[in-house]
């Protein structure tokens, strides 16, 4: 698994120009120029130079060369996506306890891509980075290579995990979810639905998948009684992914949804339908957004303490000594927050 490896496994050399060159069939002197001068080489031979760069992990010497003498106080994030202000407080924490000690923030985003986010990585290491933050567990193994080989420090928000070798700073996205679950079987609900994030190397989402399920099935629900549907985190996704559950079980009686982001879409379905909630269908989000309190009713959620994330993760840059980091996990407490959107089953 990517997070496995160990940094003396991957600690390798620096990539050099010939390195590149050597890979790519081409003179030094032609990698300088593609780096440089691209527009004066030929476009094939700019894709060799390019693919060899990709596949070695090259990083200009310039950025490295300093980021070795001294610390840089430049931090690189990478989040999945800047949509519905998922991640946006966590990136307000972070950058204000950054700021206040002198650091500066760059951020990007990968769209839930892990080759993306190994890009991006890529060229943040090449602005200089001494520490990158990253969102959940799951990353490609290259990327961890890089960071160390580069002595880059690391952390990782919104996820836990045993026997990681990088910093963690986030809260048990399983046992959150389990809360979603205690609440609507003590509501007396017995039909659930669940609308997930897409789970596809998001460790968040599968844990809160597995989270909700285990937790139902535990307190006596059998697997039919649970229909999961999986969808981006937009609110017109969530729409879809109701009207789907609504399709395969009209007598679904509570939904729990990945975000709020989903839930507010699943709420907009079930009003079009003239279903009421919470009178005929309770709905629980995730994150505890803003939009959350202002949405007609307003939303039952978990709140997730995504500044304090933020906050703690930048204290932790500032303590940290790029290459000499001891690895820590930090948990952080998620609440449930009851508002308009849940109640007591209705009669069966």
């Amino acid at each position: 698994m990517a997070g496995k490896a160990t940094q003396a496994e991957t600690l390798a050399k620096r990539v050099s120009i010939a390195d590149v060159a050597k890979l790519a069939g081409c003179a030094p002197a032609t990698v300088s120029r593609r780096l440089n001068n691209p527009e004066i080489v030929s476009p094939s031979v700019v894709e060799s130079i390019d693919h060899a760069i990709q596949a070695l992990g090259y990083v200009r010497n310039g950025s490295a060369r300093q980021l070795r003498s001294s610390r840089s106080h430049l931090v690189g994030a990478i989040i999945p996506t800047i949509r519905h202000s998922i991640y946006a407080e966590m990136l307000a924490g972070l950058q204000q306890s950054l700021e206040r000690n002198g650091f500066a923030l760059i951020y990007s985003t990968s769209e839930y891509d892990l080759d993306e986010e190994y890009k991006q990585a890529l060229t943040l290491v090449e602005r200089g980075i001494e520490a990158l933050v990253l969102v959940g567990t799951r990353h490609r193994s290259k990327t961890f290579d890089l960071l160390n080989t580069h002595n880059v420090s690391c952390a990782v928000t919104y996820a836990l995990q045993k026997d990681f070798n990088y910093t963690s700073i986030g809260f048990d996205n399983y046992r959150a979810a389990a809360l979603a679950a205690q609440r609507l079987w003590a509501l007396g609900h017995r039909t659930f639905g669940m609308i997930a994030g897409i789970t596809t190397n998001n460790d968040r989402a599968q844990a809160r998948v597995a989270g909700f399920t285990d937790t139902l099935l535990g307190l006596g629900a059998t697997r039919d009684d649970v229909i999961i549907r999986e969808a981006p985190y937009q609110i017109g996704a969530g729409r879809q992914m109701m009207a789907s559950l609504l399709v395969a079980a009209p007598q679904i009686s509570a939904v729990f949804c990945g975000s709020d982001v989903l839930a507010i879409g699943a709420m907009s379905e079930l009003r079009s339908q003239g279903i009421s909630v919470p009178d005929r269908c309770s709905i629980i989000g995730f994150d505890n957004l803003e939009i959350a309190a202002y949405v007609d009713p307003p939303l039952s959620t978990l709140n997730v303490p995504a500044y304090e994330m933020g906050v703690e993760t930048g204290e932790w840059v500032v303590r940290s000594e790029p290459g000499k980091v001891i690895p820590r996990k930090v948990e952080l407490d998620v609440e449930y927050v009851e508002r308009g959107t849940t109640a007591k089953a209705p009669p069966r």
